[in-house]
């Protein structure tokens, strides 16, 4: 540890919230300062962290997101990962912040780090129907959104975070505020806080202590509280930046007010006046010798209240001209803290009017630029023009053509393919004319193409392929009931008696050979089915290949609603005429299915832009 810095033996008071606060204490422990930890606020993160998220979701069109603190850094990249827009950051913490997680562009306010210096930002003077997003915390100020919604802004508003007070006991406070020489809050919300639950009795003793504050407007909240000493802001806000604005406080302070382990001002014993001289008597007879020593003890016990006299206002004197040196040093300070100001303001103040001028010449350089773009596209049209001999206006005129017939396949006949090629066809010409006052044509004429292709065009020769198939296979599908062609019954014989039976048995045994000839008898369970003819059959045939042939037919009129009409009619037909349990019939029948959920007509989209706008560059111009 460093024993010659102006911090040694310095007790700094550190309210910032525990998580965030040990960098800057161990960089004041370095320095040789002792640092005692007070958290006033824990950070936590906004109750309504969905509708939180979904606001930043919708704002990533924002022409900016403003963010007020590293903490809102944290606590908006945990709602959201998504790649961010461009950032405005309110001091260099927070576009550190922004850096760690991943955002490129990040604007900070070159001098002064707080809503003010946000708002002479040159990226937020001109916000005209702009739309901004701030991000912050709880509670925290709105200069930020009236400032802009004044300029014509729309400005929205998303808090991520906030914080939570931390209920300290009086004895705490007692303890971490004793024999403190200053104190660092970071924000006029923890400074209230300090102030309200610290006990009255303390309240003095935490006045006099030397504050460090963020910003000027934490200055005047602490003078409005009843601080006695000017609180200081840090020219850059960061750990470093507060180490440093201590360090220039102690080298500013009177050296009787420094706290150090050796022999200082104070501990010196004041100087003593030297003994006054006695003039020398003669001797005192006997009977005056008890009165002149009475006296003598009265005239020591006089000289001794004179010399204790003499110390305490010499004492007093030494205390009275050190109080005046400090309040001359501190009024020293103070003339240089507005000196600096003061410069600063009048540095800000020039850049400001610079930029400002600046801005102005590069919109209108911009606008020269555009006029001059735009003439020389005119300029290069007309050559072009004439040089070419009024060939441009007829190739023109044959794009026109073109365009409509995509406009009349896509709107007529529902041919996709078709108008994709008038269109390519119209491109190609314009491509070959290389008039910069055509591209508008050409990009509608692209975005169109893309809108074609992404049509999801059903596969009507597949379809039809599939349909001439089931027609050629109708002839062999089985029938639920059928007369069969040929039909011979075939009886079992019975075997004959043996030779050797008697004549009764042989007899028995021929006539069972009669009857068995004369009759077959089957087992049948449930009713018998009711048979078709020949007729009937080829009937229910026909009508199975004309319902296909109908769909077929449909599908290549692009008569949707018949198609699948007709594919469901055959499928209910299968079911009630033909056998369910052949194989090739529930083939068939699933075909059928597959067919009906066919999309012969998906939506088409508009195409007439391209064709308007290069009918707006025909139009002869108005004299």
């Amino acid at each position: 540890m460093p024993t010659d810095t102006p911090l040694r033996g310095q007790r700094i008071l550190v309210t910032r919230p525990a998580d965030q606060a040990e960098p800057l204490c161990r960089l004041l422990e370095s320095h040789g300062a002792t640092v005692v930890r007070l958290p006033m606020q824990v950070i936590e993160p906004t109750r309504d962290a969905a509708a939180a998220a979904r606001t930043l979701q919708d704002a990533r069109a924002a022409q900016a997101w403003i963010f007020t603190s590293a903490n809102a850094v944290r606590y908006a990249r945990r709602l959201d990962a998504g790649v961010w827009p461009v950032c405005i950051a309110v001091g260099p913490a927070t576009a550190a912040a922004l850096t760690q997680v991943g955002v490129e562009t990040v604007v900070v306010p070159p001098a002064r780090h707080d809503s003010e210096a946000i708002l002479q930002l040159a990226e937020l003077r001109e916000v005209q129907a702009r739309d901004l997003l701030v991000v912050s915390g709880e509670g925290g100020r709105d200069a930020i959104e009236a400032g802009l919604a004044a300029r014509g802004a729309r400005v929205r508003r998303v808090e991520v975070y906030r914080r939570v007070t931390l209920p300290h006991a009086p004895e705490t406070l007692a303890q971490a505020m004793a024999g403190a020489d200053a104190a660092i809050v970071t924000n006029g919300e923890a400074l209230q806080q300090l102030v309200a639950r610290t006990p009255a009795p303390l309240r003095p003793h935490l006045f006099a202590l030397q504050l460090v504050v963020p910003s000027p407007r934490v200055v005047e909240q602490a003078l409005e509280l009843g601080f006695t000493a000017v609180p200081l802001v840090p020219e850059q806000i960061a750990d470093a930046g507060y180490v440093r604005c201590l360090e220039r406080w102690c080298n500013a302070r009177p050296k009787t007010h420094r706290k150090d382990t050796g022999m200082t001002d104070d501990t010196q014993d004041p100087p003593q006046p030297p003994p006054e001289p006695v003039a020398a008597a003669a001797p005192p007879s006997a009977a005056e010798a008890p009165a002149r020593r009475g006296g003598r003890w009265t005239w020591l016990l006089v000289l001794l209240l004179l010399a204790l006299l003499a110390a305490a206002g010499w004492e007093g004197l030494r205390r009275g001209q050190a109080l005046l040196q400090a309040r001359d040093a501190r009024i020293e300070e103070l003339q240089r803290s507005l000196n600096a100001a003061e410069a600063q303001a009048d540095r800000l103040q020039t850049r400001v009017s610079d930029q400002a001028v600046a801005a102005q010449r590069n919109a209108a350089e911009i606008a020269r630029f555009g006029e001059r773009l735009v003439a020389q596209d005119e300029a290069i049209g007309q050559l072009r023009e004439e040089l070419g001999g009024g060939r441009a206006r007829v190739q023109l005129a044959v794009v026109e053509q073109l365009l409509m017939l995509a406009n009349d396949r896509v709107q007529v006949g529902r041919e996709v393919p078709a108008a994709l090629a008038a269109l390519e066809a119209a491109d190609a010409r314009l491509a070959m004319l290389k008039d910069p006052r055509l591209f508008p044509v050409r990009e509608a004429i692209s975005r169109e193409r893309a809108a074609l292709q992404a049509v999801p065009l059903p596969d009507d020769i597949g379809a039809a392929l599939t349909l001439s198939g089931l027609i050629a296979r109708a002839p062999r599908l089985g029938l639920t009931a059928q007369v069969p062609e040929h039909f011979e019954a075939a009886a079992q014989p019975l075997a004959a008696a043996p030779a050797d039976a008697p004549a009764w048995q042989r007899a028995w045994a021929a006539v069972k050979r009669a009857l068995a000839s004369a009759f077959t008898i089957r087992r049948q369970n449930g009713p018998s089915p009711q048979l078709l003819g020949v007729e009937q059959t080829a009937l229910i045939r026909q009508v199975l290949a004309l319902k296909l042939e109908g769909a077929r037919l449909a599908l290549l009129r692009r008569d949707g609603a018949s198609f699948r009409d007709l594919c469901l009619s055959a499928a209910g037909w299968l079911d009630d005429y033909f056998n369910a349990g052949d194989p090739a019939v529930a083939a068939a029948r699933a075909e059928l299915l597959r067919l009906h959920q066919l999309q012969l007509e998906p939506p088409l989209p508009d195409i007439t832009r391209s064709l308007a706008l290069l009918r707006a560059q025909l139009a002869p111009a108005p004299q």
